[in-house]
């Protein structure tokens, strides 16, 4: 005979436990218990029963069939069913065995149940509770009732609205339960939430006023403007399922609204200069265009703008949209960065040639053919061979003070100028028609005397000397 370590006070203990364990279980009771032992297929409980308490072991088991349960566990379940000596449990009224019993019990106690969707009908679903078929009202499917076959084949928690004929009319509503849910979420969060808290969100849906989102459960929104610091935010770069990280700006628990902001959590616009330096080409699109020039996006919120007079090196550009709209590509030039007042100078980079580079003093006092451009009571706009822009005053235009400049000049003609300042950094030219006269007065003078010397002096040559002299005092002292 084997010897064992079973001894009379093991069995005491036993005797003593098989006392207090009993039968007296209906269906439909409440109990806990700890798990004792995990099979293939089942899950065996102790419930302090004489008979075995089991529970599928599909209950416990994730989409990845991976267990979500272990020996010692304790968990609380319902007894489904008592057949053969044998106590059938479920976690989740509904997921495994039921019972007209058991469902009963679940609608007097309001106790969630498990179903399934199966087919859509006249107004509503037809549902699955273990088995046991259901009416769902289409209304009571949802807070927010989606297009129906999103439902078909998915299952949710319902409550049992109406239980009658012994369980052949049952009427469920989710929505119910969800509304429940809210509740208690929104009492919950009025502790942890308020303004000014950076939160993570999931994004439910993107639309073009920006992003619905999830937080902790509840509904909330990111409007467009407060995806980024860009005057266009980019709405591609998000999908539904994607997590982000937000700062609540605004939350009326009245009304249940949140509204967060991406914008505020990321750096301002200027922490990226760095990136940047004068004198450098880069890529930007034209984010928004005025009358006096465009602003062009280098980086995520971060602009810069190119005046008109910095559009084109040989034309006259009246209208950015000559030569750009929003939302073009554009290679640019920073001319200036001003990090006082965070300002950026730009030029835009085309395919003409750069007259400006070749712009130097030795332009000055050289005469020049130029093309009237345009006619303002200021002055005119001429472009010379080399296409600079010039501008001369009106005081230095060949004509008299009192006379009216509009009507003297016309655009297309062409006079000869002189260049009298010029700038290639600002691109200013300042050009002179009196200038270009007197400089044709003193050639033509000194082609004269060079002509009278190799033939000998004159007195009519000293004469046109000393006039031609009187002539340039009194052009300088005007």
């Amino acid at each position: 005979m084997a010897h064992t370590d079973f001894n009379e006070e093991d069995f005491s203990r036993l005797l003593e436990q098989s006392f207090i364990k009993s039968d007296n279980f209906a269906v439909g009771d409440t109990v806990k218990g700890k798990v004792i032992l995990i099979t293939g297929d089942s899950i065996f409980v102790d419930i302090q029963s004489k008979s075995e308490a089991v529970i599928d072991i599909q209950e416990f088991t994730d989409d990845k069939g991976h267990h979500t349960i272990k020996v010692g566990d304790t968990i609380t379940a319902y007894v489904a069913a008592i057949k053969r000596g044998e106590i059938v449990l479920t976690s989740k009224i509904g997921k495994g065995v039921v019972s007209p019993e058991l469902l009963h019990l679940a609608y007097k106690n309001q106790l969630p149940v498990y179903g399934t969707v199966r087919q859509t009908t006249n107004g509503g679903f037809i549902v699955s509770v273990g088995g046991v078929g259901a009416f769902c009202p289409l209304s009571q499917i949802d807070t927010k009732v989606q297009q129906g076959d999103s439902y078909l084949n998915k299952s949710f928690e319902f409550a049992i609205m109406r239980y009658e004929q012994q369980g052949k009319n049952i009427i469920l509503s989710r929505r119910a339960l969800l509304d429940k849910i809210k509740e208690e979420t929104i009492d919950r969060l009025k502790e942890e939430l308020k303004p000014g808290d950076t939160v993570l969100a999931t994004v439910v849906q993107v639309v073009d006023a920006g992003l619905l989102v999830s937080v902790k459960s509840l509904d909330a929104f990111v409007p467009k403007s407060e995806l980024s610091h860009s005057r266009k935010p980019d709405l591609t770069q998000f999908e539904a399922g994607q997590t982000i990280t937000a700062k609540i700006i605004d939350l009326d628990w009245n009304k249940v609204k949140i509204t967060l902001s991406i914008k505020q959590t990321l750096p301002e616009p200027w922490y990226y200069i760095n990136q940047f330096e004068v004198g450098g080409t880069y890529t930007g699109t034209i984010a928004k265009i005025i009358k006096s020039g465009a602003f062009v996006e280098l980086t995520e919120g971060l602009e810069g703008f190119i005046p008109l007079s910095r559009m084109s090196y040989t034309k006259k550009i009246h209208n950015p949209h000559e030569v750009c709209n929003e939302g073009d590509s554009v290679q640019v030039k920073i001319i200036d960065i001003d990090h006082a007042n965070k300002k950026i100078a730009l030029e835009l980079v085309t395919g003409e040639e750069n007259p400006w580079l070749t712009a130097t003093e030795t332009l000055r006092d050289s005469l020049h053919t130029a093309s009237i451009e345009e006619i303002t009571d200021r002055g005119l706009v001429v472009v010379l061979p080399n296409q600079m822009r010039a501008f001369v005053p009106k005081d230095q235009c060949a004509i008299d003070r009192t006379a009216d400049i509009v009507k003297s000049y016309q655009v297309g003609a062409v006079i000869k100028v002189a260049v009298i300042t010029v700038n290639a950094n600002d691109k200013r030219c300042i050009a002179s028609e009196k200038k270009a006269q007197e400089i044709e007065e003193r050639l033509s003078y000194q082609k004269f005397m060079a002509g009278q010397q190799s033939q000998g002096s004159s007195a009519f040559g000293q004469l046109l000397k000393q006039k031609f002299e009187e002539m340039q005092k009194k052009s300088k002292s005007t």
